[in-house]
């Protein structure tokens, strides 16, 4: 394995300023330069040991808030790096999947073809081609792995987080061999209804696909433990349960983005933002449609639009979720809002596929 990559934060009372009520620990890095919050701390802690999602070819920033009525006075940011970048060591844990899951072509997300079955807990069984924790590079000797090192109390329930050396993986289902079409619900990212998106947004584009389970599969309890946004850190408490409901991943899946000339209108000419299917090629990162396993050990397809960096201009724009052949899935609902303007509601357009119109202001 690649070890437990570490960062231990010691801090002395401010002299000055009045006495603190908490210290705010906030976190950056090179490849994601926005500092978000990472956990509030207690005015009588002064460290705090950072070991989850952490990256040896990344620089991380810390920067500590002493927080009390009058305000929060800030300290500039402390760098932590790492050696041993491509090395051979392992440079960054992902995330573990936590919840079920049917690969419902055969095709795992790293697209290779899927040759095995779901184990609990023998290693020597794991299907490496699902793609999923843990991978064929850490060198993983037990499954599931829970290191003492990685652990965080929360409510005096001990939880091994996500983004570590430790690695467990919920139930799937290699869902190729159906006789029928996995009927699924689709759900766009809440954040495309309930946020302003302006010109400046970095536009987090999210599908999820589930399906309700004839029979249940096994999925480990997951917990938000602190962090927001990007810095947000799961963990489990090891204990798996039983669910009616998996998370399913079609390899024939791609995205659309175009400018209407109006919400709810039709695609001007030369309105082509993008148009990408799942693998075609590119590098990960911004401006990529990839499948992946979020921090609450979930698969998401996922698209991250930065408006700004591509001068993307104001007004409305269509986002379209599809099917190709020969996937093994059909959408039968879109998850809808209870609240809102239903101008900006996701629409069912077919079995394969789904929209939904934004505006950008």
């Amino acid at each position: 394995m690649g070890g437990v990559l570490s960062a231990e934060l010691i801090w002395q009372a401010p002299t000055s300023g009045g006495p603190v009520d908490t210290y705010e620990l906030y976190k950056y890095t090179s490849t994601l330069p926005t500092p978000n919050h990472l956990i509030s701390l207690p005015a009588t802690t002064f460290g705090f040991t950072d070991n989850a999602g952490l990256d040896r070819c990344d620089i991380t920033y810390y920067i500590l808030g002493a927080k009390n009525a009058g305000g929060e006075t800030r300290t500039l940011p402390i760098t932590a790096e790492f050696s041993g970048c491509g090395t051979g060591e392992v440079d960054a844990y992902g995330n573990n999947m936590a919840s079920a899951l049917i690969f419902a072509d055969g095709i795992g997300i790293s697209e290779e073809v899927i040759t095995g079955e779901w184990t609990e807990n023998n290693i020597s069984l794991v299907d490496y081609n699902t793609g999923l924790r843990p991978v064929i590079e850490e060198n993983a000797s037990e499954l599931p792995y829970f290191d003492v090192n990685t652990t965080y109390v929360l409510d005096g329930v001990t939880y091994y987080k996500q983004k570590t050396i430790s690695t467990w993986q919920g139930e799937w289902i290699d869902g190729s061999t159906s006789l029928v079409e996995h009927n699924v619900t689709a759900k766009w990212g809440d954040n495309l209804i309930s946020q302003t998106l302006t010109t400046e947004s970095v536009v987090r584009i999210e599908m999820v696909l589930t399906k309700a389970l004839d029979t249940n599969m096994t999925a480990y309890n997951m917990v938000s433990l602190y962090g927001e946004k990007d810095m947000e850190i799961y963990g489990t408490d090891g204990n798996t349960t039983s669910v009616d409901t998996a998370f399913v991943f079609t390899a024939y899946a791609s995205l659309k983005i175009e400018r209407l000339d109006a919400l709810g209108g039709t695609p001007v000419d030369g309105g082509l933002v993008d148009e990408q299917a799942l693998f075609d090629g590119g590098p990960d990162g911004p401006g990529q449609f990839a499948a992946e396993i979020n921090v609450a050990g979930n698969l998401v397809y996922g698209y991250v639009w930065d408006l700004p960096t591509n001068n993307i201009p104001a007004g409305a724009y269509r986002i379209t979720f599809t099917l190709n052949n020969p996937s093994n899935v059909i959408i039968g609902d879109v998850g809808v809002p209870t609240e809102g303007d239903p101008s900006t509601f996701p629409v069912l357009d077919s079995p394969i596929q789904t929209h939904i119109d934004i505006t950008i202001h």
